[in-house]
């Protein structure tokens, strides 16, 4: 999209102004002159309508001015400098007919008589509707070509153009009528008729590629290209309807051509500012009751014509009132399907709901791509913008089209009763709330955003947490490799040493090497109890030998006095357990020691009590009777516990009883995720 923004280059801006109010003041004197030309030579008003030179002043004025705006306003854009010369030649003609007319009159000299009267009467007007305004649609919106590849329809444009003005003006003949208004440089050209028919064939193709280019922006561009091309297409549709005859016929009322004075201003108004209205709405409604009218005139002149071809002459009353009675009741069905494809072209399916909530979910089946479902989604209900948050961190899940500041509606997105996500739709210009049809189909469409939203939020989870895994397995293994390496490497190197040296000493020093034997046996000792101790840190060997419940019980007697801190502990352990994963039974027995140790460090009571009970979980309950704090943290025991537990899919819990402080947790028998 071109730029707003002045040119870069320093001091082009003041030149393009001053060439704007050149261009101004240059249209300003020829408006004023076909004026002056056309009193001072009393020119009658059928005269002025049928020479055109009325729709040349009228249509010529209309470009110049939308030109000047677009080129003030958008200076980089080249349709305003080509709507600006496209206006300047109609006006030269209107100025060249009425002061011509008025030459005549006042005997000037015949070679000014038929400059101003044949020359630029007959020529001029091609500059705007022959030769500016194809090559313009074809560079509207932005000023640029679809692509390079369309250089080739520029040129042949523009030698179209330049033949009818150049053809023109070497043949005879004139808007006004007499000889003596023939073109000055007139050479009585006569024109091949294959020669016209070539290129009248030319020119049409020419044009229709101009329409297919438009066709191809509008297919291809985003929300605002839409929007202009949208200006263009209203105009265009108020010309055909008003010159519907003259195009069908090449006959008909001269000053209907004073329609065409739509196109640039539509042009000017999609360039400057195209969000000045809901373009969209405009179209909608008119082509609704454009198609309507026509609809009811033809088929009432359709039903009169049958009826009268069965009916006898006398009954003309009786047929135009059966005809007037069969078109009012076909009228609302017409009016309803016109409707509904008119308002499928320009906002989508939103008048049906379920269709397109199904059409979503499909998408969804197929594929989770939130970015795709989202462009669907506002496809489906041709809106401008939609984006889809998260509702965990705010995130932006995806976004079709752009906001720009444009104001959006809210839709909170919900999934078994809590907030997953927001989708924001974006508003369609010219509206202030989101259309009722529009807000009915967003609500049915939330929900399988919805479940799309947090399945994908699911997927980032399971992915954090295989990542949170692997990490977590580096890090054991760099814990083992440095328990390996500072406790037992050391020492192992330090025993064969001291092995070697004692060796050595058996025969000369027995005495000293027995010694050494001894420092060995000792270090051994001290090596075999690192070795344990990492064993045991990995997994308890009790588990292996004695389960869960021997395990535990076996923690328990081997509390010293001084770990108990005075605390009587109780047990309630099934006698039986049913088999348990490994990770599982790890985590109940690590969860259960982290409990019991809370409670000797921070517990001021005299009992604790350690309970396990298996039904369709694994529960386990470690309870203290010392008094509850007032105010309390959960500290890394705490969490540890409630880790432990989540890591194989269970869950844990800690607080204030009435009668003192308990720890719970809840864990799956065979380690797949608890119910409930």
């Amino acid at each position: 999209m071109a730029s707003d923004a002045e040119p870069a280059v320093p001091g082009s801006g003041n030149r393009h102004r001053a060439g704007v109010l050149v261009a101004l003041a240059s249209g300003c004197v020829l408006v004023v002159a076909t004026i002056v030309g056309a009193l001072a030579s009393g020119i009658g008003w059928d005269l002025l309508v049928s020479s055109y030179t009325l729709t040349n002043l009228v249509i010529g004025a209309s470009f110049l001015a939308s030109g000047i705006v677009i080129a003030w306003f958008r200076p980089q854009n080249v349709v305003g400098r080509l709507f600006i010369v496209a206006g300047l030649g109609p006006l030269l003609s209107a100025a060249g007919a009425t002061l011509g007319w008025y030459a005549d009159q006042a005997d000037w000299p015949t070679a000014l008589v038929r400059g101003l009267g044949g020359t630029l009467a007959t020529g001029a007007w091609q500059l705007g509707i022959g030769l500016m305004l194809p090559i313009a649609l074809l560079l509207f919106p932005d000023g640029r070509l679809p692509s390079r590849r369309w250089r080739a329809l520029v040129w042949v444009l523009a030698l179209s153009g330049s033949y009818q003005l150049i053809t023109g003006v070497l043949s005879d003949g004139s808007p006004l009528p007499g000889d003596q208004f023939d073109s000055l440089i007139s050479i009585g050209l006569e024109v091949p008729w294959l020669v016209n028919e070539i290129v009248g064939w030319v020119g049409l193709v020419a044009a229709l590629l101009v329409v297919a280019s438009l066709i191809l922006r509008y297919r291809r561009g985003d929300e605002r290209v839409k929007r202009q091309l949208l200006w263009l297409i209203l105009a265009i549709i108020f010309d055909l309807v008003i010159n519907g005859q003259r195009t069908i016929t090449a006959e008909g009322p001269i000053l209907l051509l004073l329609s065409f004075v739509l196109v640039p201003v539509a042009i000017g108004i999609a360039i400057v500012r195209y969000e000045l209205l809901d373009i969209r709405l405009v179209i909608s409604r008119t082509l609704l009751y454009g198609l309507v009218i026509a609809v009811i005139v033809a088929g009432y002149a359709g039903i009169v014509a049958a009826l009268s071809l069965v009916v006898s002459a006398g009954a003309e009353r009786g047929t135009s009132i059966l005809a007037a009675i069969v078109v009012a009741i076909c009228f609302n069905p017409v009016r309803l399907l016109i409707q509904k494809m008119i308002d499928r072209a320009f906002y989508g399916s939103r008048s049906d709901p379920a269709r397109t909530a199904r059409g979503i979910g499909q998408g969804l089946r197929e594929d989770d791509d939130l970015d795709g479902v989202l462009e669907r989604t506002r496809q489906a209900l041709r809106l401008p913008w939609a984006t889809l948050q998260r509702a965990s961190d705010a995130g932006l899940a995806a976004q079709s089209g752009s906001p720009n500041g444009d104001p959006g509606h809210v839709l909170p997105l919900s999934y078994r009763g809590a907030q997953v996500g927001t989708l924001t739709v974006g508003l369609r210009r010219g509206e202030t709330e989101l259309h009722d049809a529009d807000r009915q189909t967003l609500e049915l469409i939330g929900t399988p955003l919805a479940v799309a939203l947090h399945a994908t939020a699911l997927t980032e989870q399971v992915q954090q947490a295989r990542v949170a895994t692997v990490e977590a397995g580096a890090s054991e293994r760099v814990r083992l490799q440095r328990e390996l390496h500072d406790g037992l490497g050391p020492a192992l190197t330090s025993l064969t040493f001291t092995a070697d040296a004692a060796s050595n000493l058996v025969r000369s020093d027995p005495a000293e090497a027995e010694r050494m034997l001894a420092d060995v046996r000792t270090e051994l000792r001290e090596a075999l109890d690192n070795v344990r101790r990492v064993v045991y840190g990995l997994r308890p060997i009790e588990l292996d030998d004695l389960g869960l419940v021997g395990a535990v019980r076996q923690r328990v007697a081997a509390l010293a006095p001084a770990e108990r801190s005075g605390i009587w502990i109780r047990l309630e352990l099934p006698d039986e357990l049913p088999a348990l994963s490994p990770a599982v039974e790890l985590a109940a027995y690590r969860i259960v020691n982290e409990a019991m140790a809370n409670v000797f460090r921070h517990s001021a009571g005299a009992q604790c009590e350690v309970r396990l009970v298996v039904g369709a979980d694994l529960m386990i309950m470690v309870t203290d009777d010392g008094p509850t704090p007032e105010r309390w943290t959960a500290g890394v025991g705490l969490h540890s516990i409630v880790e432990r537990a989540e890591e194989v899919g269970g869950s844990a819990s800690a607080g204030p009883t009435e009668s003192g402080w308990q720890v719970c947790a809840r864990l799956p028998l065979s380690g797949a995720p608890v119910s409930g």
